[in-house]
């Protein structure tokens, strides 16, 4: 059952995970080409928004899993502390996308006129400075990319 499991875990993080880490990045290049106009930079901004919505919120599957497998065998995988550290890395990776990169993401499309009617709130999505969202928005998309390259450094060690 155990392999199972390992097996569900790793494939959750391929097929979630990698998108993620491709939408995450690419998104700041795009928003930018989309606020000068350009429809194809649009329509990219707003798919990569969309995918890094949809496969976030299934990404959390990947950390279930991995907790799951981890406490059906505790004798084995509750001594390393590299599997403690997994979690919590994972965990912190999921509250970074949530917390900071979708909402900044959201926000920057709000502002373009490029969300639906249901998720736009104009009173609200305000920026300062396009160059520094796109900066911000790098960073914080490394920053998630870079938890999770060390997750799976820490899984194979």
């Amino acid at each position: 059952m155990t392999s199972f499991l390992i097996i569900l875990h790793i494939v959750a993080a391929v097929l979630f995970i990698g998108p993620l880490m491709v939408a995450t990045s690419a998104f700041p290049a795009q928003i930018q080409e989309a606020k000068s106009g350009t429809a194809t930079a649009k329509g990219a901004a707003s798919v990569l928004y969309r995918i890094t919505k949809a496969y976030g919120f299934l990404s959390a599957l990947v950390p279930l899993l991995g907790l799951v497998v981890f406490l059906s065998d505790m004798e084995t995988y509750g001594t390393q502390g590299k599997f403690h550290a997994s979690i919590l890395l994972a965990i912190i990776a999921w509250v970074i996308l949530l917390v900071v990169i979708l909402p900044r993401q959201r926000t920057a499309l709000g502002v373009l006129g490029m969300l639906p009617e249901s998720e736009a709130s104009p009173e609200e999505d305000k920026i300062a400075s396009w160059s520094q969202v796109k900066k911000q928005l790098s960073m914080y998309a490394g920053i998630f990319n870079l938890i999770w390259i060390v997750v799976m450094v820490l899984m194979f060690v």
